[in-house]
């Protein structure tokens, strides 16, 4: 197996639920680099399921969008040790605003989800912060 640095010509790895460290590998190196993700790969990310912290982070930093699932990710990445770079990027991306709007939606399932993204997300949320 050819083993690239890239999201999208591993999107099977990404999706895949069991495989965490090439995942974490890739998005630290995408993270680090500054590399941007494109249409592609942020339609991936979207749907990547992972139940550890560093990868719910470095998702929610590389997205850097304000959607509310995306806040939670920003929010647990704004208190992750191992990496005070990614934490305080995840926190300049967050306002006391964005993170009440995206409580009143998750918190109330006022969306249509997939538990398997979604439930490991509020449930690190839940233990840190509620």
């Amino acid at each position: 197996m050819d083993f690239t640095l890239s999201i999208e010509e591993n999107e099977d790895l990404f999706l895949n639920e069991m495989i965490t460290f090439e995942k974490r590998f890739i998005l630290q190196h995408y993270f680090k680099n500054k590399i941007a993700i494109n249409n592609a790969e942020r339609a991936i990310l979207k749907q990547c399921r992972t139940s550890e912290i560093e990868p719910i982070a470095l998702i929610g930093a590389l997205l850097g969008d304000t959607s509310p699932l995306n806040v939670f990710r920003l929010r647990i990445g704004s208190v992750f040790k191992s990496d005070k770079e990614l934490a305080k990027y995840c926190q300049e991306l967050l306002t006391p605003e964005k993170i009440e709007q995206a409580e009143k939606i998750l918190f109330h399932w006022e969306y249509e989800y997939s538990h398997f993204i979604e439930e490991p997300i509020i449930d690190y949320y839940s233990g840190y912060f509620k």
